[in-house]
């Protein structure tokens, strides 16, 4: 008889809106409980407590670290406090998922990983777009060459945000602006599928805070390949990602971030402009009688179809999606990894470095600069 694994008991740090969707999105992840909130508020976390359940509520963080039932920690506080708030889970040799980003800077990011590895406690990014099925779907695709040498991939996202200086999308003390709430997904998606660029560049718009209202980034990679992100706190944006290769197109259809369906095309590596033959003018009666059937009413419309080998892929997420990240440290803690394969830590430094290197080149600085 095969005895059932004890539960991961899981402890959140932090009651905003992100830490009570991870705790909605624990409930549908097999062998796993959340034992634990910490606030720095009791009544929060009392409240917190009483709404999902869960057995403790600590009005500090470092009582919920310092419990001995608790197996892994999830940062869910503010980008100004994941840096003091990991270190604070790992030194009490807690596992760690922290929100993304890592930390604000990649010199914060670095003593984070360095203080993993230091204590041998598995610690991980929670960018939870990668652990999405059909993101992994896509993924394999690429891997596998289905769609050929990847040329192009571009991903936007962004959505109309309201204006407040105090509020951390716009208060640079608070990593405030596009880049680090909304470019991360993009920026994350590059990695993924591309690996690291040869060369970053970026255009941003800085607005009356000083933060980034609106960012794009350009990557360049080596055989050519070329990445177009963008993001915006201002614009609603296509919020889909598509990426071209020599024998195919995927589009992975909005949000990107948490897809319903993809899309894949199949496309001839045959060049569609030639630069050799002579242009010829359809002249004759057979010409006429082609361009006269062109116009008749739904040909083009037609044609397009036949011509169109388009496979539409859907797999409806299970959960609200924060599911899957958790599931992924679970199977990572139960086979005693320290990292994630999806999401290591390397990466998140790397993605991190890429950002700071963006934000001087806009100018864009935060109070934790001062750090580096």
């Amino acid at each position: 008889m095969t005895s059932t694994p004890s539960p991961i008991r899981w402890g959140i740090l932090g009651s905003g809106a992100i830490a009570r969707q991870f705790a909605q999105g624990l409930r549908v992840v097999p062998g796993s409980q959340l034992w634990a909130i910490g606030s720095r508020a009791a009544a929060t976390a009392e409240e917190f407590a009483r709404i999902y359940q869960v057995p403790k509520a600590y009005s500090s963080y470092q009582d919920l670290v310092e419990d001995p039932a608790v197996d892994v920690v999830y940062v869910a506080t503010p980008h100004l406090r994941h840096q003091h708030d990991c270190l604070l889970c790992l030194e009490a040799g807690k596992a760690v998922l922290c929100e993304k980003p890592l930390a604000m800077t990649a010199s914060a990011a670095q003593e984070i990983i360095d203080q993993a590895r230091q204590q041998q406690v598995f610690c991980m990014e929670a960018m939870w777009m990668r652990f999405m099925p059909l993101i992994q779907r896509v993924k394999q695709i690429i891997d596998k060459g289905d769609i050929g040498e990847i040329l192009t991939l571009t991903a936007e996202f962004g959505y109309p945000t309201e204006f407040d200086p105090q509020n951390r999308f716009f208060n640079p003390a608070l990593g405030g602006g596009a880049l680090l709430d909304r470019g991360s997904y993009p920026l994350s998606l590059a990695f993924y599928l591309l690996g690291e660029p040869l060369a970053v560049t970026g255009q941003a718009y800085l607005g009356n805070t000083g933060v980034d209202e609106q960012s794009a980034y350009l990557l360049s990679y080596g055989g050519g390949a070329i990445a177009q992100l963008s993001a915006s706190l201002r614009a609603y944006t296509t919020n889909r990602a598509t990426i071209t290769g020599t024998t195919g197109r995927i589009i992975i259809h909005p949000p990107f971030c948490r897809p319903d369906h993809i899309s894949i095309t199949p496309l001839s590596p045959e060049p569609v402009v030639t630069t050799h033959s002579p242009y010829r003018s359809p002249t004759g009666l057979k010409a006429r009688l082609e361009n006269q059937v062109k116009q008749l009413p739904g040909v083009k419309q037609i044609a397009n179809r036949l011509r169109d080998r388009t496979q539409t892929l859907w797999s409806a997420p299970v959960g609200n999606g924060l599911n899957y990240e958790a599931a992924e440290v679970n199977q990572c803690l139960r086979q005693g990894l320290l990292e994630s394969s999806i999401m290591p830590l390397e990466e998140s430094l790397r993605i991190l470095q890429v950002m700071d290197k963006l934000r001087q080149q806009w100018g864009l600085a935060y109070p934790q600069d001062l750090q580096i």
